[in-house]
């Protein structure tokens, strides 16, 4: 990733994030994200159970759902074990991606998987492989959030931003003449002010749509997210189509 730098400070609830750009790359925070198995357990709701057989593995493999996001996944773990062998969902606008772990090793009195691998419609795109785990004491130095680092909260009840001044994009003239149509999809961060900023595409249509989507995200307004009585920022995405009436 070049020079790309990012420190991340977590304590309690509260996350701290500084970087040297205006986003994280999606390549990095994926990989970030394989890190956390299973996280935020207590947020998920058993909807459907089934068991069948993989490579001649009988697994077990539960539909859930997930409070926070109303996100639906299909878990499957190995019954004997009870380790997670995969956790798949459906991306937007049409995709599926799906988080395969294996090589289990016990820490701490816990089972971590060394080896997970990242697929997007059946491709893999990322593969993380722990090294080692240890132990080290905890310095106090390292809670100590970055200077012009942007705190993120992650509260129980919190309430999601909402919009309230989201034009919709011009169909551009070049893609509308040629008939072209297509979904671009967009990850951004919504501030305790509701404006937004850290506009990263991660999903591409034709260019012109794609430009067109960019320029005018950057004016969008929000209700923000809220903790308890406070307003707090958070990230979203947005899928905008573009269709042909």
């Amino acid at each position: 990733m070049g020079l790309f730098q990012q420190i991340d400070v977590r304590n309690g609830e509260k996350l701290y994030t500084r970087r040297n750009a205006p986003f994280a790359p999606v390549r990095v925070q994926q990989l970030l994200n394989l890190l956390h198995v299973a996280e935020n357990p207590d947020h998920l709701e058993a909807k459907k159970q089934k068991d069948r057989a993989e490579q001649g593995l009988a697994i077990t493999c539960v539909q859930v759902e997930e409070g926070m996001n109303g996100e639906t996944h299909e878990l499957c773990v190995n019954p004997i074990s009870r380790e997670i062998l995969s956790d798949e969902w459906k991306t937007r606008p049409d995709g599926r991606s799906r988080l395969a772990y294996s090589d289990y090793l016990e820490f701490r009195g816990h089972r971590y998987p060394r080896k997970t691998e990242l697929f997007e419609n059946g491709i893999k795109a990322i593969t993380e492989q722990v090294v080692s785990l240890s132990t080290a004491p905890l310095d106090d130095g390292l809670l100590v959030p970055p200077k012009g680092a942007i705190e993120r909260r992650q509260c129980a009840g919190m309430k999601h931003a909402v919009p309230v001044k989201t034009p919709d994009p011009l169909y551009p003239k070049s893609a509308s003449q040629n008939r072209l149509v297509g979904d671009t999809t967009v990850s951004m961060t919504v501030f305790a002010d509701g404006s937004v900023g850290e506009i990263q595409l991660i999903g591409s249509s034709a260019h012109s749509m794609d430009d067109a989507t960019l320029q005018t995200l950057k004016g969008w307004k929000f209700k923000p997210a809220i903790c308890g009585a406070e307003p707090v920022v958070s990230d979203i995405e947005v899928v905008v189509s573009f269709r042909l009436k």
